[in-house]
């Protein structure tokens, strides 16, 4: 069974949150973007640091959207901005950390970087087109090859750490919401 079908219910909840529905559609305001992304900017850092320190992205050229992201946020709100991580953010980086540090899991971070990254590949692409700014977090130099080099990483170890990112993300959205 792949990642895709494990987590199907889970994606289909997720994209039932608000908030995504608010992104997929494009009626948020800048300030609730510039707000989204703020807190991607800690969730990709976590994933990304974790994944980084196990040498799982030499063979994902381009992956990386910590940088993209806090670009995308500062053209929004500029360098000085207010803006907070919700205290479910910085749970969620604190678990990633946790993964990261435990060896006989932190492998499965690549689960974490399965359910943001091919979100991005894939559903980012509508958001792309309605966010406001450059929209950088959502470009990607060869988004085909990128797909089926995520994919070959992936095992099938990953579908129950699979889930938890999911659930992390629908975590996120309705914080997203609750915190307007």
């Amino acid at each position: 069974m792949s990642l895709r079908d494990i987590t199907q219910d889970l994606h289909q909840q997720a994209e039932e949150t608000l908030f995504a529905k608010k992104l997929v559609s494009g009626t948020f305001s800048k300030e609730e973007y510039a707000k989204y992304l703020w807190q991607m900017v800690l969730v990709y850092n976590g994933i990304e640091t974790a994944a980084n320190s196990q040498g799982m992205l030499k063979n994902l050229p381009d992956i990386e959207r910590t940088q993209k992201i806090y670009q995308d946020c500062i053209e929004l709100v500029g360098p000085h901005h207010q803006l907070k991580w919700l205290p479910e953010t910085v749970e969620y980086y604190q678990y990633l950390l946790a993964l990261n540090y435990d060896e006989s899991r932190k492998h499965l971070v690549k689960a974490h970087l399965y359910c943001r990254h091919m979100g991005d590949l894939f559903g980012g692409q509508i958001i792309a087109k309605k966010c406001p700014g450059s929209g950088k977090f959502y470009e990607f130099k060869d988004a085909h090859n990128l797909k089926a080099a995520i994919r070959a990483e992936l095992t099938d170890d990953l579908g129950p750490e699979a889930r938890v990112a999911f659930e992390w993300a629908i975590k996120l959205m309705k914080a997203l919401d609750k915190h307007e």
